[in-house]
């Protein structure tokens, strides 16, 4: 488990504006795997100001800090994350419409966005519809689906850089490619998006929504615990058609299993610890690099001592 937070940090995190702590909070429930120790402190983030306040904070006591969206690309530690865990509520929650254009804070969920628009008759979002991630963090990263990326769509977003200071970017500045704007490794954080989307039919968009919904329930499995893709598919290939071929399907460790379903996907059949999900996966990307010469990427967030674990395999 990970100690207690540090008193002065919870005595100066307590009396701030627009946070509410919950101090050991478990972290298993806030990922879609089902896996991880507790936070030292989780601390729920009501608006800009006080995110700026508690960044301040963090980087005064030089604690560590982990922003959390819905959890749906994250590995967490079994022992637990040391310092701060803090997830976007209040404003961040906001959604602004003004004819085609959308202005919309980081929390929001992607997929309850998109249907919510297509309801309304603005198009160009139905392929994300089945992508789970909030806003902030599909901006973050460029998400994509079904031939559709977050650049496809956005016009501008605004940042938090870790000295607090607020900034806007176009898309073009985020320089976004497969997985990847220039913010990853940056420390700034995405704090609301504005999107152009077109007039259409409601109709048909939920139409589109509905069925790529139920292409994508039929293409990942179901049933278990998990967090879709744990690698990036590498240029012009499948990573996992590479896996399968390596014949990993259905591989256990512990409570771990790559799924027989699909190869890229880990699932927590029962009671899976991280260190097994990280050890499948060192395991499948040695199998894939050793057969075909392709190093696989983790598209899965990787947090505390697990990226070091990580990067320690590759050596």
């Amino acid at each position: 488990m990970a100690p207690s937070a540090p008193s002065n940090l919870i005595a100066r995190l307590e009396v701030q504006r627009g946070l509410a702590l919950e101090v050991g909070e478990p972290l298993a429930p806030h990922s879609t795997f089902r896996i991880g120790g507790p936070a030292e402190v989780l601390v729920e983030v009501a608006d800009e100001a006080a995110l700026r306040r508690l960044l301040a904070i963090v980087e005064d006591l030089g604690a560590p800090f982990f922003l959390l969206g819905l959890g749906s690309n994250v590995l967490f530690p079994d022992e637990g994350l040391d310092g701060v865990v803090a997830h976007l509520g209040g404003s961040f929650t906001e959604v602004e419409i003004t004819d085609e254009r959308v202005i919309v804070g980081a929390a929001v969920s992607l997929a309850g966005l998109a249907r919510r628009l297509a309801k309304l008759g603005l198009t160009g979002m139905e392929n994300l519809a089945g992508f789970p991630s909030t806003v902030g963090g599909a901006v973050y990263m460029n998400a994509g689906s079904y031939g559709v990326e977050i650049k496809d769509i956005l016009v501008e977003t605004t940042i938090i850089e870790p000295d607090g200071k607020l900034r806007t970017l176009t898309c073009e500045e985020l320089e976004p490619g497969y997985r990847r704007t220039v913010l990853q490794g940056s420390g700034a954080f995405v704090t609301r998006a504005t999107f152009r989307l077109q007039r259409g039919d409601a109709e048909q968009a939920l139409a589109k929504i509905n069925q790529l919904n139920r292409q994508r329930r039929r293409s990942l499995p179901s049933g278990n615990p998990n967090v879709g893709s744990i690698f990036r598919n590498p240029p012009g290939g499948s990573a996992g058609r590479l896996i399968d071929q390596c014949g990993l399907k259905g591989t256990r460790r512990g409570g771990a299993q790559i799924s027989p379903k699909h190869g890229n996907v880990i699932v927590n059949t029962e009671g899976a610890q991280a260190v097994e999900v990280l050890e499948l996966m060192i395991s499948a990307r040695r199998a894939v690099g050793e057969r075909f010469g392709v190093w696989l990427e983790p598209e899965v967030v990787l947090t505390g001592a697990l990226r070091e674990r990580w990067r320690e395999s590759q050596s």
